[in-house]
């Protein structure tokens, strides 16, 4: 196999497996980072800076994307076809559990009403307010200095730049085509500045995903016209570098490493020919974690409200104030790991059972109704 035919079998097939096994593991970080510190043992390095797993998502998204629709953008039919499926892809998950927070708030009104039962932290409907429904409603929870973002199902702020660097994207694919690497490149290099000057106009969030989605989309284009084949221990060695990252990293400014670290795992995974690493990401289950990461992404700060409540309320485990002033039950360490395990137990059942029963066939409605709309056959095949 040529070095060519070797990357463009990567870039068809076993990209998915790979990168799949890798948003998994990522979105199980993300679990961990968000299950509240109720005892020391949890306060782990790796798992308090999994929050970069966002940044990492967003360079997985924009390696994704550009693989499949930077050539496929060519006209405003076909740009309106590819933000149809990227709302249809999101929306369906993102609707289902803002619903389930907004039944929370009423749970947490009438609790306080009828049963005197006051939450420690939040007040029904005061953070969570009617003005940040509607940001949800329509995803700007996360754009600019007025949104919401960390309201209600806090993880969709993702979800509302995400949507909205779709639309930069289709519309640089289409008006900027010549000009493409270049744009790229100034997109991603002044959304870095901004984030390392901490001058962002209170559109953080947005160049957050400015910078990681654009990086994944030039290392993308690196890996189409790359010719070589890179050891395959290099993979293992960005993994490594990853988790050295987040286990040792104290402080924020160093945040964009991740853009960096994400992009070369990316790379070497691609342009490596097999490996340890290769055959592990291969691995069913680990794909299976893929396979399901968005909705263990969306459903986790359910499941864990739900089992905070349990101890708060039910089991009346004492609480003490923690970092950020929040009141947090206190375990001994097998109740912490116990929980934990529960958790992570449930958003995995929870997000198979969502996969299965929304997200599939709102995925085939979708191609079904863009098909129609757009003239064009999308039935066949997956959307990314």
């Amino acid at each position: 196999m040529t070095n060519e035919e070797h990357q463009d079998a990567c870039l068809t097939s076993t990209k998915i497996s790979e990168l799949e096994s890798l948003r998994g593991m990522a979105a199980l970080l993300v679990v961990l980072f968000h299950i509240p510190k109720w005892n020391p043992i949890l306060e782990i390095g790796i798992i308090n800076n999994g929050y970069l797993m966002v940044e990492l998502f967003f360079v997985l998204s924009g390696f994704v994307i550009f693989n499949a629709y930077s050539q496929n953008i060519n006209s405003k039919n076909d740009l309106l076809r590819f933000q149809f499926l990227r709302l249809g892809r999101l929306y369906p998950v993102h609707i289902l559990f803002l619903a389930v927070f907004f039944l929370f708030e009423l749970s947490k009104y009438f609790a306080q009403l009828k049963l005197n039962i006051v939450s420690p932290n939040t007040q029904p409907f005061h953070e969570n307010s009617m003005s940040a429904l509607v940001q949800h409603l329509i995803l700007i929870q996360a754009i600019g200095p007025t949104g919401n973002a960390q309201t209600f199902n806090i993880p969709a702020w993702s979800i509302s730049v995400e949507f909205y660097t779709y639309l930069i994207f289709g519309l640089s694919v289409l008006f900027f085509r010549n000009a493409r690497p270049l744009f790229f490149t100034m997109i991603a290099m002044l959304s870095l500045a901004l984030l390392v000057s901490e001058n962002t106009f209170g559109a953080r969030d947005l160049f957050k995903c400015l910078a990681g989605f654009y990086i994944g989309c030039l290392t993308a284009d690196f890996t189409k016209k790359a010719k070589i084949v890179v050891p395959n221990f290099f993979s293992l060695a960005g993994v490594a570098l990853i988790i050295i990252f987040l286990q040792q990293k104290t402080t924020e400014y160093f945040d964009v490493a991740i853009y960096f670290l994400t992009s070369a795992l990316i790379i070497s995974l691609i342009l490596s020919e097999s490996g340890t690493l290769k055959k592990v990401f291969n691995l069913k289950l680990l794909i299976f974690f893929g396979e399901i990461s968005y909705f263990v992404y969306m459903s986790h700060t359910a499941v864990i409200w739900i089992v905070n409540q349990v101890l708060r309320v039910a089991l009346k485990k004492p609480e003490i104030a923690v970092a950020g002033g929040r009141i947090t039950p206190q375990l001994s360490q097998v109740e912490s790991v116990a929980a934990t395990l529960v958790i992570v137990a449930s958003v995995l059942i929870i997000s198979y059972i969502v996969y299965n029963c929304l997200e599939k066939p709102m995925r085939k409605k979708s191609r079904l109704v863009a098909a129609q709309l757009f003239n064009k056959n999308l039935i066949s095949g997956t959307a990314l």
